[in-house]
């Protein structure tokens, strides 16, 4: 953007979401807790997804103390730890509205061992973001075919999955094995696994691109700048990461800017076709997604691996 060019501000560039209906899992801080703002101003009912209620509803106090506008924050339960709990949040939200315009998935969860040897990375990352979503697409669908409808898809990605492991072009998702390793010898193993399931999301949402295109769903993934957010405190290495963050990192406001022109831009809108799959980068500029994320082999084979795991666990 040229540096006379008016800068980004979500609350003179968003669309009037009066009567729209949002969902953002991972809503109660940082990227989350800022687009759940910036979206409940514009008018928006914003469902707020955290895990535990005392999180969720202590992020609605704070949120209306700030200001909502507007709009109107809800927290429901919403967890994306195990497959199980995706697919039950998806249910209870599924009772709760009839309608669905933006879907926004901005959990990002820190590196511990989860379910079946998988790393809670990736099962949050990734796992758990499909089997949250999937559940979601026919009533994103039914929204989108309304008169005026203006349906997204967001899915929080980063600029990592360019690096790394996750820029090797011999890397495969035919099998479970990626989403279980740990990568012991790379220089920086919480790295690694980071950058692989940075790649999911992409390849996730160019998937659904794929399979949405007859439909008015945009879809769309995103790096949001490096951010100063809580997961530093979380990951294997905090007190790097915090430094890092801290020197670097901007503010979780104006980090949460290109989550929210992805979701509710009306420039978005005006030329769906050239935001249907895109990759922005900051402030809701097309990026260049990696070369292994446009892979369709590579999409096919997530995707597949994905449903091939969550059917043997019986959902």
């Amino acid at each position: 953007m040229p540096f006379w060019s008016k800068k980004f501000n979500p609350a003179d560039d968003l669309a009037d979401l009066t009567g729209k209906v949002v969902i953002v899992t991972g809503g109660n801080t940082g990227i989350g807790y800022n687009t759940v703002k910036f979206l409940a101003r514009k008018g928006a009912k914003v469902y707020l997804g955290a895990r535990t209620e005392e999180k969720g509803r202590q992020a609605v106090e704070e949120l209306k103390a700030e200001g909502t506008g507007s709009g109107e924050v809800i927290w429901f339960s919403c967890s994306l730890n195990t497959p199980a709990e995706a697919k039950a949040s998806a249910e209870g939200f599924l009772q709760k509205e009839s309608r669905l315009d933006i879907l926004g998935a901005t959990k990002d969860d820190a590196d511990k061992p989860s379910q079946d040897g998988i790393t809670e990375m990736m099962m949050v990352n990734h796992i758990g973001t499909f089997q949250f979503t999937v559940p979601l697409l026919p009533l994103l669908i039914k929204t989108s075919e309304e008169e005026g409808s203006d349906v997204r898809i967001v899915n929080l990605a980063s600029d990592a999955h360019r690096r790394g492991v996750a820029a090797d072009p011999k890397i495969s998702f035919a099998s479970l094995d990626i989403f279980k390793n740990f990568y012991p010898n790379e220089q920086i193993a919480y790295f690694a696994r980071y950058f692989v399931s940075k790649l999911a999301n992409v390849l996730f949402t160019h998937s659904l691109t794929r399979r949405l295109a007859a439909t008015k769903v945009i879809c769309i993934s995103l790096h949001p700048g490096l951010v100063n957010t809580s997961l530093a405190a979380k990951s294997a290495y905090p007190r790097l990461i915090g430094v890092l963050l801290w020197l670097f990192g901007t503010d979780p406001a104006q980090g949460a800017y290109t989550s929210c022109f992805a979701a509710a831009s009306p420039l978005v809108r005006a030329e769906p076709e050239k935001y249907k799959g895109a990759y922005l980068e900051p402030v809701g500029k097309i990026g260049a997604a990696s070369p292994n994320s446009q892979r369709v082999d590579l999409q096919d084979e997530l995707w597949a691996t994905t449903e091939r795991y969550l059917e043997g666990l019986g959902l």
